[in-house]
């Protein structure tokens, strides 16, 4: 991620990017080191502070005043998406603290080992991976001839073998607290975008319903695992003209509404699809074909009794369904393909209905209950043989 500027103290001219999501690469570089900084803060101000205090040097102790604020402000920097920034800020302020602790106190005492925390921090930054790497062989000098000069001659405060034995303790304990401090928070950044990258893999960006890919593995599942259950294939009536007349952005607000209408028509446990386009799936665990036929009918009152409402209009809608049910076929492609021909059937009966039998290849007398009209009825001719004859009751 390039390096940016940013004024600090703000105002009407500062430039300033808005508070926009990030790509995906640099979500896990945000989501990390909006952790690390909640813990640098804690352990400046409840580690740092009391034990520089108690040593009773002020120059540590102004060091870590000045780094609460560069905390904060490097927090700041990080929020507006300037996370390169915020990091060096970050890490400038860390390397002064451990330089000016090893300079005061000598080698041997702990200090040395926040080094290891510093690299770590480094490469779990944002900053280019170039950088990181120049950066680190600076570190890792400028720290071993700064360690060198110290074995050579005295530190200027020369501490008592116990004070400086227990020193190395605590350095080592808070060396070890903050790094799987780090670790557990990086864990559980990962973990997170990782659901989340999940959900969006399988859910519709648009509707948040689930994508194609999603239910057709629940369905396919559900199949191997011989369990019974029916499909609805969901089209919207007239939705190409009406995306064409009143613009896409409408389309798209008439396809989230639509989802929020069919949920609202669904039992507990049935799952909704998008399919494609404005084809929704829907498929009903444990559902008999008059089953189907009650939540497809229900899902239809509520798309029908419920426009979308803008700003300047109200605007209807009404869907067609078709539905098969899984032991009507032996694979589930041949079931998917069963409700896309009833939907089609729907369709062709004048829309707004739901299809639930194969009307015009039935040879005995169809029944009334597997065709549901709306309440604008479907016209529907009565079931002919193929040689165009009427098949009476």
């Amino acid at each position: 991620m390039p390096l940016r500027t940013y004024r600090l103290w703000g105002g009407r001219d500062a430039s300033l990017p808005p508070y926009c999501p990030l790509p995906p690469e640099y979500r896990r570089y945000f989501d990390t080191f909006a952790h690390l900084y909640a813990m640098a803060l804690v352990a400046y101000v409840g580690l740092m502070l009391p034990l520089f205090v108690w040593l009773g040097q002020p120059g540590p102790i102004l060091i870590v005043l000045a780094s609460v604020l560069m905390t904060l402000g490097a927090r700041g920097l990080h929020h507006r998406g300037y996370m390169a920034w915020g990091a060096a800020l970050l890490l400038s302020m860390m390397l002064l603290l451990i330089g000016e602790a090893i300079r005061l106190y000598g080698a041997g005492v702990g200090f040395e080992f926040y080094v290891s925390l510093a690299l770590l921090v480094l490469h779990v930054s944002a900053i280019p991976r170039g950088y990181k790497i120049l950066l680190s062989l600076l570190l890792l000098g400028v720290m071993g001839a700064l360690l060198m000069s110290m074995h050579r001659g005295a530190p200027q405060i020369v501490l008592p073998l116990a004070t400086a034995t227990w020193l190395l303790w605590v350095n080592l304990v808070l060396t070890g607290v903050l790094f799987g401090g780090v670790l557990m928070g990086l864990e559980g950044v990962t973990e997170r975008l990782e659901r989340a990258y999940r959900r969006e893999a399988l859910h519709d960006m648009l509707t948040g319903a689930l994508n194609r890919r999603a239910i057709v593995a629940i369905a396919e599942r559900w199949q191997r695992a011989k369990r019974p259950f029916a499909v609805v294939l969901l089209d919207v009536d007239h939705f190409k003209p009406f995306n064409d007349l009143h613009g896409h952005a409408t389309g798209d607000a008439a396809l989230c509404h639509l989802v929020n209408c069919l949920r609202q028509g669904l039992r507990d446990g049935d799952v909704l699809g998008r399919y494609g386009g404005e084809e929704f799936m829907l498929l009903l665990p444990g559902a008999s074909r008059s089953d189907a036929i009650t939540v497809a009918e229900r899902v239809a009152a509520v798309v029908r009794d419920q426009p979308l409402v803008l700003p300047d209009k109200s605007l209807g809608m009404t869907v067609s369904q078709g539905i098969a049910t899984q032991d009507e076929a032996a694979t589930l492609s041949a079931v998917i393909a069963l409700a896309d021909q009833r939907l089609y059937a729907a369709k062709d009966a004048g829309r707004d209905c739901v299809m639930a039998w194969e009307a015009f290849e039935a040879l005995s007398p169809l029944p009334s209950l597997y065709v549901v009209e709306g309440a604008e009825a479907c016209p529907f001719e009565p079931p002919r043989r193929r040689d165009d004859s009427v098949i009476k009751a």
